[in-house]
Formats: C-alpha cells, sequence, structure tokens
C-alpha cells in the first residue's frame, strides 16, 4: 500500500493538487470516477467513495455485495441473477439508487448501507427488519439450493 500512497500523491501534485480535487467537485459523476481511477490501487468503489464524501458528487453510489443486496431487495430482484458484480450491474445498481432518490441518491445509500450493520439494524421498524431478514433467508436458501444442484 506504501507505494499506493507514494504514487497517488506524487500524481495529484503532477495534477494540481488541492486545486486539481476541488474542480473535480465541478465535474460530471462519470468524469469525477474516470478521473479518481487513474491513481494507483483506485477502483470504482474507492472512486465512487471519495466522490461523494468529498467532492460533493451527491448521486454518486458506490456499489459493494451489501448495496446490491439492498438492491436486489428494495428495487429490481432480477439482480440476483447476476454472478458477480460487472461494471454494468454496478452501473445498474447506483441507476436505481438514482431514479428512487433522486440527486441525493448516495446519502440515501449510505444511510440504508449503515442500517444493514448489527448495530443499527435493531433501531430500524420491526416490520423493515422482518423483511430484511426475510430476503436473507431467501438469499441462503437460493445459494443453498444453487450448491446442491452442481
Amino acid at each position: 500500500r506504501s507505494r499506493f500512497i507514494r504514487e497517488s500523491a506524487a500524481l495529484l501534485v503532477e495534477k494540481g493538487g488541492a486545486q486539481w480535487l476541488v474542480e473535480q467537485r465541478s465535474c460530471t459523476r462519470e468524469q469525477a470516477q474516470e478521473a479518481l481511477m487513474e491513481f494507483t490501487g483506485v477502483g470504482r468503489k474507492v472512486a465512487d467513495c471519495v466522490a461523494l464524501f468529498s467532492l460533493d458528487q451527491t448521486g454518486t453510489i458506490p456499489v459493494d455485495v451489501h448495496v446490491w443486496r439492498i438492491a436486489c431487495r428494495d428495487f429490481d430482484t432480477s439482480l440476483q441473477e447476476a454472478k458477480s458484480l460487472t461494471p454494468a450491474v454496478y452501473e445498474r445498481v447506483g441507476d436505481l439508487f438514482r431514479a428512487h432518490y433522486g440527486p441525493h441518491a448516495g446519502w440515501a445509500h449510505s444511510c440504508l448501507f449503515a442500517a444493514e450493520l448489527p448495530a443499527f439494524k435493531q433501531r430500524l421498524p420491526e416490520d423493515v427488519r422482518e423483511k430484511m431478514d426475510a430476503f436473507r433467508a431467501e438469499e441462503k436458501q437460493r445459494a443453498s439450493d444453487a450448491k446442491r444442484l452442481k
């Protein structure tokens, strides 16, 4: 990781330092992601985290398997058919959040992500927790069935 930090620091200086970062705030979501992914070791999710939390890109959705699961449960169950988090699935998950929550979907994403954590889950209404638990049980059953068919 130290190599990533050294190379990223050098590239940031080369690009213009803090001023370059400030300029990313006025870019489109896609442009900011692409620019940040030029840094060594920065992939799509990390770029989106930086864009959302530091560059005012409030429509950016950092997608990992947990966020993908939320999108499957709450927006589009057909996403479960995907075998992995491909760039197309990543973009589809983000699009679903943006369609549902609008220009500040990134913040809605953060609230939903946090609500899935054990420390916060008990604060949710009982019917929401039951829905989450039922979906998780269905996921486990599907995985078990798929394993058995192999």
